[in-house]
């Protein structure tokens, strides 16, 4: 089965999240390749050194975190280079279910799908649609 995406980037503080969506992801032959940040931060600061050719189709993104939250990374996200944003689509996955938390992902324009943890197939077949019709 030929896989989605080339590069999927999960963005979560939680080792046991991160692990059950990569796991997830794996099985469903989501992407190529998938790389894991603990933190908002240190996602910013590869992205920031990609191209049009490095970035990563489909970034999976935490809310609730330390630090950076995920709104502070979506905010920080609207700043990066257009190679990068104009390639990259943002799913937020988090424990939210917050109807404000669900408006506010999506005013940022690479945000297409907002999903309330915990990942499931249903959830993946949707974005599957979303990313064909793209």
């Amino acid at each position: 089965m030929a896989r989605l995406v080339d590069k999927t980037v999960l963005i979560d503080d939680s080792d046991i999240d991160l692990f059950i969506q990569r796991r997830f992801l794996e099985v469903y032959n989501f992407s190529n390749q998938l790389v894991l940040y603990k933190s908002a931060d240190d996602a910013l600061d590869w992205l920031r050194g990609l191209t049009e050719d490095t970035a990563p189709d489909i970034i999976f993104l935490d809310l609730n975190m330390p630090e950076t939250d995920g709104f502070a990374f979506l905010k920080t996200f609207s700043d990066l280079p257009q190679a990068v944003r104009s390639k990259s689509r943002i799913v937020v996955l988090t424990s939210s279910n917050n109807l404000k938390d669900r408006e506010e992902a999506f005013s940022y324009d690479n945000v297409i799908q907002f999903i309330t943890k915990p990942l499931k197939q249903k959830d993946i077949e949707e974005l599957k649609m979303l990313i064909v019709k793209a």
